[in-house]
């Protein structure tokens, strides 16, 4: 094991918290080589997925150049991916066969899609790095096809019901039957009453049938099995469901909880390992939250915060997530819907704000000179 002084920190995957942990770790020296380590160089912002499916963003407009991005600051980046931690001996092992030390470690891995045992065939949003490669699959599918296809979308949450909009919109009313799928017994039950109500006057105005209260338990040969017994005849199928742990982190030694999910303190910090820290998905709060982009995009700055503070033995400060956030639906047809604390609105307003959150936040991580190919004023595809 390297001497304790020249060990770096390494950084475990390229979420959205350490893009933004390399961005600031890279203004000003730590005293320590940083390591990023991502088996994508580009990692994607999930936030404008559905733009991207929709027709809105080419490729380049929502993903991040984790190679460039580290270049520019100071960090060294490696193209593969973790396949084991032994964080008593602080090591790291990865794909590639390299074994590497640290003197501190943060994960930021995602999720894993979490399907029904059942199932066979469909695909996965997640992890969302390579869901592109996965949708050209259904584009070669819905283009070879000489009728109408049935598309299902399970899951009846945000990311569900902007997938079933800009699945539709992507491949025109004309080419596929758009169906929304899931086992609540309301859409989007996490939001607000009125912007529940907003999606499904959406929904209906579209023509995307929803089938709520269909707890999908299987699917197999063009058909979806609801633990009900009831079936539904469908030619492919999108999962938007929850989200599981990697399960290589089973045998890390970490402390996990009942999920797989690496338990951190309110700094971020292991319980077990102090000198670990785990952000976005795969961590565990101690006040838990949703599985969400906007959690780890806020982490970033705590987290990037408390590693320098750890390097200089000074206490980590909290991570204090909201109890209310906002939620920007996107509708693909140039609209799209707000809410928050109990309140929400529609309209294109509403889009043209979500587009210029959403690529904000790519544009701090994307070449300083480049621009975003899809603009507010772009048509819609």
């Amino acid at each position: 094991m390297a001497e304790a002084t020249d060990m770096p920190i390494l950084l475990v995957g390229g979420g959205h918290a350490h893009v933004e942990v390399v961005r600031r770790l890279g203004r000003g020296p730590v005293g320590r080589k940083i390591i990023l380590i991502s088996p994508a160089r580009h990692a994607p912002y999930s936030g404008m997925l559905p733009g991207y499916v929709s027709g809105r963003y080419g490729f380049a407009d929502f993903h991040i150049d984790l190679d460039a991005l580290c270049a520019r600051c100071n960090v060294t980046f490696l193209a593969t991916s973790a396949g084991g931690i032994d964080p008593d001996r602080r090591q790291v092992s990865l794909a590639d066969g390299q074994v590497l030390d640290y003197c501190l470690l943060s994960i930021d891995i995602g999720s894993t899609p979490q399907l029904p045992a059942d199932v066979s065939g469909g695909l996965s949003v997640k992890p969302i790095a390579s869901f592109t490669q996965r949708l050209a699959h259904l584009d070669a599918r819905v283009a070879q096809s000489t009728g109408r296809l049935r598309l299902a979308v399970v899951g009846q949450g945000v990311a569900g019901v902007e997938m079933a909009f800009a699945l539709q919109r992507r491949f025109g009313a004309g080419r596929v039957d758009m169906l929304l799928v899931g086992r609540a017994d309301a859409v989007i039950a996490e939001r607000s009453r009125l912007a529940r109500a907003m999606v499904r006057r959406e929904l209906a105005r579209a023509g995307i049938a929803h089938h709520q209260g269909f707890d999908v338990i299987g699917f197999d040969a063009g058909t979806l099995l609801a633990r009900d017994g009831r079936t539904l005849s469908v030619d492919d199928v999108v999962w938007t469901t929850s989200s599981g742990a990697p399960a290589w982190l089973g045998g890390t030694g970490l402390a996990l909880d009942a999920g797989g999910f690496i338990r951190v303190d309110q700094a971020l910090r292991s319980v077990s390992h102090p000198d670990v820290f785990a952000a976005g998905d795969v961590a565990s709060l101690p006040d838990p939250r949703p599985k969400a982009g906007v959690f780890a995009v806020r982490q970033g700055p705590v987290l990037a915060d408390n590693l320098r503070r750890c390097l200089a033995g000074e206490d980590p400060r909290p991570f204090r997530p909201q109890r209310q956030w906002l939620a920007l639906i996107a509708l693909a047809n140039g609209r799209a819907i707000a809410d928050k604390w109990c309140l929400a609105a529609s309209g294109r307003w509403v889009a043209r704000w979500k587009h210029w959150n959403d690529s904000r936040f790519v544009r701090l991580y994307q070449d300083p000179d480049g621009q975003l190919s899809g603009s507010a004023g772009n048509k819609q595809r």
